[in-house]
């Protein structure tokens, strides 16, 4: 059976992209469905059904999907065109739950310079990202948090994955959003953004944090922490466990 990547451009514009993927996951890719369905429990026990949902990042989205099936509304901002043809294929049942938004997030809104990576999830606003090989650059218009939510109303979350970028997004906001996750990276270079992501935020109100490892929707602490006990342990209890490398950061605001 072809790799489905080589066969999804033929179907995305029809109702046999979903019977194809399907097929493809219980043929080839049992576990990319198991996570599927463990991403929409993690939703499902986090979220209010109907909850309003940012995805910023959202890329093919896979995330976008998941938050669907749990239940919930979304709007997805992705960039990159073909991304957004794939997830509204993706999403196609949940056309009257979602609204698509074909540009970046960041500080301020405008224009902005997008470098496209060798694969689409990595490709960032950041000219140093540098986790595949960038191989073109287009611009692409940016609008601010603060903007998204005086147009959709304010998210109950909303999900930053954006590839070193998370800080550039937040620095859009300026009112709290009841749980916001981003990434983070254990690498040097990259823990300074994290850590000023939790700064920033910690002005918008009281902070309660967790913490999951890499492509792993598993809280690590039973309970959340405020930000001062969460940064007793971050990042220095997290540096010697290798699924820690990456993840994403919890934060709910109160």
């Amino acid at each position: 059976m072809a790799n489905f990547s080589t066969i999804k451009h033929l179907y995305q514009s029809n109702r046999l992209y979903h019977p194809a993927r399907t097929l493809y996951w219980r043929l080839l890719k049992q576990e990319r469905l198991v996570k599927f369905h463990q991403e929409v429990t993690f939703y499902s026990q986090l979220l209010e059904p109907d909850s309003l949902c940012f995805d910023i990042g959202a890329n093919i989205g896979e995330k976008t999907e998941a938050l669907f099936k749990a239940g919930m509304r979304v709007v997805a901002f992705e960039p990159q065109p073909n991304c957004m043809k794939e997830l509204a294929a993706r999403c196609s049942r949940y056309r009257s739950k979602l609204a698509k938004c074909e540009c970046a997030v960041g500080a301020e809104p405008g224009i902005t310079e997008l470098y496209v990576h060798t694969h689409h999830a990595h490709s960032s606003l950041d000219q140093n990202w540098t986790v595949s090989e960038v191989v073109s650059s287009v611009y692409v218009p940016v609008v601010t948090l603060d903007r998204a939510i005086a147009k959709f109303g304010e998210p109950q979350y909303c999900k930053i994955d954006v590839e070193g970028w998370e800080y550039e997004v937040l620095k859009g906001l300026t009112q709290p959003i009841p749980l916001i996750s981003f990434e983070y990276h254990l690498q040097e270079d990259n823990i300074d953004k994290t850590l000023a992501c939790i700064d920033y935020l910690s002005h918008l109100g009281e902070l309660y944090i967790n913490i999951t490892p890499a492509e792993t929707l598993l809280l690590t602490f039973q309970e959340w922490l405020p930000v001062k006990e969460f940064l007793k342990s971050f990042p220095n209890s997290f540096r010697s466990r290798q699924e820690y490398n990456y993840g994403d950061i919890f934060v709910k605001i109160q």
